[in-house]
């Protein structure tokens, strides 16, 4: 049969174990000192064992309670820095935007007209050369309305649009014409899309002068589309005796893969 645990002697045990400790921590008025001394000498071990005991227990629980603390810190520290980090983009972003409505806002050519902040959603260049907005009809969105950047280069025209979202012909596809001039020079000619791979000046008379690295501009004879936003910069010149027009390649002012942000002028 296992034997039971005699909670009699266990006791008695421990009752011992207290008068020991009494004996060694308070001297009454010396008479104990001899008696003392030799308890102290027979129990030492038994008294290290429980003090080194005690003192593993309590370094253990003071560990674990610390690892405790330093997890619920831990998680605390992570929940801040997520907010921080989320407080943050936020601010990055509100600061990119309020910087593209300062440089809209600077140029001369359309600051008197209205216009309309709206995100870029969607571009798929391998579908058509199109941008898709998150503005619409419902926020003054319409067909036909040039699509500039903050720096003032033109994007494209509105070709479609619904309530809140629209599509956006990019000048370089090959169903975009705009009538543009030379800054310098103001030759007029019809700027058109090379399927994406870029654009082309065309209609310039033979006579007319033009240089490589000369500006572009919008000249205003579209119905919808304001004078003055830039299309990009003479890149090379095509130029044939038998022709009575020449040609100018154009590099376009802004790639349309990086945008972010576009405003649409309002007619």
């Amino acid at each position: 049969m296992p034997k039971r645990f005699n909670f009699k002697y266990t006791g008695s045990f421990f009752i011992v174990i207290a008068v020991i400790l009494l004996l060694i921590f308070f001297n009454f008025r010396g008479w104990l000192e001899i008696p003392k001394n030799i308890i102290y000498q027979a129990f030492s071990p038994v008294l290290k064992s429980f003090y080194w005991a005690g003192g593993k227990i309590t370094s253990g629980l003071n560990i674990f309670f610390t690892l405790k603390d330093l997890g619920t810190e831990n998680a605390k520290l992570k929940e801040e820095n997520a907010k921080l980090w989320q407080e943050n983009s936020k601010f990055k972003e509100a600061a990119k935007e309020n910087e593209s409505l300062r440089q809209r806002l600077e140029l001369g050519s359309v600051q008197e007209r209205k216009f309309i902040m709206a995100s870029v959603i969607g571009f798929n260049p391998q579908l058509g050369q199109y941008l898709l907005v998150d503005k619409g009809l419902a926020e003054g969105v319409s067909p036909g309305a040039a699509a500039v950047t903050a720096a003032n280069f033109l994007v494209g025209k509105v070709v479609e649009a619904s309530q809140h979202s629209a599509k956006i012909l990019l000048i370089s596809d090959s169903n975009s014409m705009v009538n543009a001039l030379t800054q310098e020079g103001r030759v007029s000619g019809i700027v058109k899309g090379k399927h994406g791979l870029g654009l082309i000046m065309e209609m310039i008379p033979i006579d007319k002068q033009i240089k490589i690295n000369e500006t572009v501009l919008t000249s205003g004879r579209d119905d919808t589309i304001p004078a003055g936003l830039i299309i990009g910069s003479i890149s090379d010149i095509i130029l044939k005796e038998s022709d009575i027009f020449q040609k100018a390649v154009i590099a376009p002012a802004q790639d349309a893969g990086e945008l972010e942000t576009v405003f649409i002028v309002k007619p």
